[in-house]
């Protein structure tokens, strides 16, 4: 062993050192009598082929298909009468024995199965040092007979088993051995943990105003050998009901798995050694849904009055249901089975179908910011909104240290929430809203009593103050709702558009947790940008004890006049590769789109762009070089498209016959008042060729041509031609910079159309 490694091993040691409860606490009989452990029975495992297993992680890993895998699963069934030693205390007790090997491990964990302790009995494990001791377990922490216990460091765990119940055996049968291999070993490269160093411990900074949500979230261990994260959900009842919301991926027999609350950084610095934490085993399924990814378990084992002990300090997030994009996210997780992190994406999230699934806008797409990400073991992490309330779990996507500007994605709550032809188990409304009070979104509960709230009034959802209008008339609407004990009958809503203040008193009636939308005057705005902020206050003539969920504020851009412009873009199997912009003559990038989903062939994104009168640049790209063609490659069928068109006319395309356009493509078009684009509506008028790079040629079949104007992008006239008389013209346009170009044909009796041209 070199001098390396033996580092590691002191460290790893250290810093497990007798951190972790789980079970009710105790001291295992054993340490009284001083065993060494070595006349016991030893049941050895070898070592799995860790390169394989790690080849075999490489593909898996953030594919959003399964947890994150750190140990191998050697599946045994090692009990009472097939192994093990006994040993008769002079009370009368006895103690089974049984030492765990699994060569080469850096942690061991095990799984117990077909296991019933009857009362008086106590299990524990422990390390041969017993430096880090889980138990004592009893009755009320199995689920059927199973319990699954946290990971212990190092190759080796010693099995306790102490009978007091002469007559009642019971029996304690070990079904899983699991050897891990991956998380540990990297501990003593970044002072503590295995997540990438961008990582933010939810104690800096900017996690503080976060404290109860981060109670909220857990690490959980699935099917004894994976990692996932998810967090406590409230329902409308407020009573601590255990329920974990994770996701559907993380998936197996949950009555093994274990939840581990508060395993973090008392502050924002990764600590010399493990900090501690606190552990709960066994759950039952509730709940879990395959196309927004949505699994609920509701906790079994260890539980005190029905939930959570209130020493693990627990906090039951609130969620919301609706379909609003939030304006800004944060996510708590554990990436890597490590520490607990908090991500941050500081802009609105948006809805997107991806990871493969069947349903459009099932997920939420985040990027984070502020150097923050997720990782492998973030899946099944809670998102919240801006107000703090659940509104997705992790999903997949790429987001890494190594790639903080890939896109992660949130299955959509709303889309668990009560999927058309959904039953009790494959929806979230039953279990968190078992009263039917058709609420769209609760707060947290603290079962330590504080923050309930008699009268407090939040605002949501700002409408009409979002995105982009051709038009001056702006009509803001927002969500009153009642997040207070008593009945909401009047509050004072102020609100502003970056400038003087409004008032609108409202009045209604509102129990707990009812909401209304409340439409605000219409306002007449000028051409520009505004922030729209509206804050609620007075709730029943009284103070607001919340203020932390007052205030929603919004951006949106006015163009008066402007004009609809669509753009119907078809993706094909590697939309990952696909990105693009709309720029103003100046340059100015005015919309932009990335960040799409491979594996989802034909899905069609559609934009709309209010316009002014002018021309625009639209230019795509495509990193791998083939530009939208997708038909060529094995296991795709499908070439993409894009078709921008304004009052039904094609102003530019990329049709699938084209789609192979390479690194890049721009197309010119341009927005005119009573347009029409005669090549693709009239069939009396045409030009040729297009492109051109000496001469074009406009010819109408059927009316005479009077005059003729040519107009750059800039809106400036570059040559005008009148009295043509004629049915056909040819132009000169040698003399004209490379780009895009207008036509404005004047035709007898008083009509005009343009066409549009692209000059080499």
């Amino acid at each position: 062993m070199n001098f390396r490694k033996i580092l590691f091993f002191i460290f790893l040691f250290s810093a497990f050192s007798m951190f972790s409860q789980q079970g009710d606490g105790g001291i295992p009989k054993s340490s009284k009598i001083l065993l060494n452990f070595k006349n016991i029975d030893h049941q050895i495992f070898q070592t799995p082929n860790i390169l394989e297993l790690k080849s075999e992680d490489a593909i898996t890993d953030n594919t959003g298909i399964a947890p994150w895998r750190f140990g191998f699963n050697n599946y045994t069934s090692l009990n009472l009468h097939n192994s093990g030693s006994w040993i008769d205390l002079s009370n009368g007790d006895r103690i089974w024995l049984l030492k765990v090997t699994s060569k080469e491990a850096l942690t061991i964990n095990l799984t117990f199965s077909n296991t019933d302790i009857p009362n008086g009995n106590e299990l524990y494990i422990y390390d041969p040092n017993q430096s880090f001791v889980l138990g004592k377990f009893t009755s009320k922490h199995l689920y059927d007979g199973q319990l699954g216990a946290e990971i212990i460091p190092g190759q080796t765990a010693i099995v306790e088993y102490l009978v007091k119940a002469k007559n009642n055996l019971g029996n304690i049968e070990i079904s899983t051995v699991t050897h891990g291999y991956r998380t540990a070993s990297e501990f003593y490269e970044k002072a503590f943990g295995s997540s990438g160093s961008c990582n933010m411990n939810v104690n800096c900074n900017d996690g503080i105003p976060w404290q109860n949500q981060r109670n909220s979230a857990v690490m959980l261990v699935s099917g004894s050998n994976g990692f996932c994260s998810g967090a406590l959900i409230n329902n409308t009842q407020n009573d601590g009901k255990p329920y974990v919301l994770t996701a559907n991926h993380c998936y197996s027999n949950p009555a093994s798995w274990i939840f581990r609350f508060n395993w973090q950084s008392p502050d924002c610095n990764n600590p010399g050694s493990s900090p501690s934490f606190v552990s709960l085993s066994g759950a039952t399924l509730r709940a879990k849904r395959q196309p927004s990814d949505m699994c609920l378990v509701e906790i079994t084992g260890g539980l005190q009055n029905g939930t959570v002990p209130l020493s693990y300090n627990p906090y039951f997030s609130g969620y919301n249901n609706s379909n609003t994009p939030a304006t800004t996210a944060v996510s708590i997780h554990h990436p890597s089975g490590d520490i607990k992190k908090i991500s941050f994406d500081d802009d609105p999230v948006s809805a997107v179908q991806a990871m493969g699934s069947s349903e459009a806008n099932s997920s939420w797409q985040v990027n984070w910011d502020r150097n923050t990400t997720t990782e492998g073991g973030s899946s099944g992490s809670p998102l919240f909104d801006q107000n703090k309330r659940i509104i997705g779990q992790l999903w997949g996507g790429g987001a890494s240290c190594s790639n903080l500007s890939a896109p992660d994605y949130y299955g959509s709550l709303n889309k668990s929430w009560n999927p058309s032809g959904s039953n009790s188990s494959d929806q979230l409304k039953h279990w968190l809203d078992p009263n039917n009070d058709g609420v769209s979104f609760i707060d947290g509960f603290d079962p330590s009593g504080s923050g309930s709230t008699v009268n407090d009034a939040s605002l949501t959802d700002p409408q009409g103050v979002v995105g982009t209008f051709c038009g001056g008339d702006i009509t803001p609407m927002v969500k009153i709702s009642n997040t207070g004990t008593q009945t909401l009958t009047s509050a004072t809503i102020t609100y502003d558009y970056g400038g003087p203040s409004n008032t609108y008193n409202w009045t209604g009636s509102l129990a707990q947790w009812q909401s209304e939308t409340v439409t605000l005057p219409t306002v007449n705005l000028a051409n520009g940008t505004y922030s729209f902020n509206a804050s609620v206050d007075n709730p029943n003539a009284s103070v607001d004890e919340n203020p932390n969920n007052n205030n929603v504020t919004s951006s949106f851009t006015v163009v008066t006049n402007g004009q609809l412009v669509a753009m119907e873009l078809t993706l094909d199997c590697y939309a990952s590769e696909t990105s693009w912009t709309l720029e103003d003559p100046q340059g100015l990038v005015l919309f932009s789109g990335s960040g799409y989903q491979d594996n989802t062939p034909g899905v069609v994104v559609n934009e709309d762009f209010c316009l002014n009168y002018g021309c625009y640049k639209y230019k795509i790209k495509d990193t791998y070089g083939d530009g939208l063609a997708g038909a060529q490659w094995n296991g795709c069928n499908q070439d993409g498209s894009v078709f921008i068109t304004y009052n039904n006319d094609t102003l530019a395309e990329i049709t699938p016959s084209n789609a192979d356009f390479g690194d890049s493509l721009t197309l010119d078009f341009c927005v005119v008042e009573n347009s029409q684009v005669l090549e693709n509506s009239l069939s009396f008028i045409k030009t040729y060729p297009n492109p051109a790079s000496n001469y074009i040629n406009v010819l109408s079949d059927s009316k005479t041509i009077d005059a003729i104007k040519v107009v750059d992008m800039l809106g400036k006239m570059v040559f005008e031609k009148n009295k043509v008389n004629q049915n056909s013209f040819m132009l000169n346009v040698r003399y004209l910079k490379k780009g895009a170009y207008l036509i404005k044909v004047f035709l007898e009796g008083g009509n005009e159309v343009y066409t549009r041209f692209i000059k080499n």
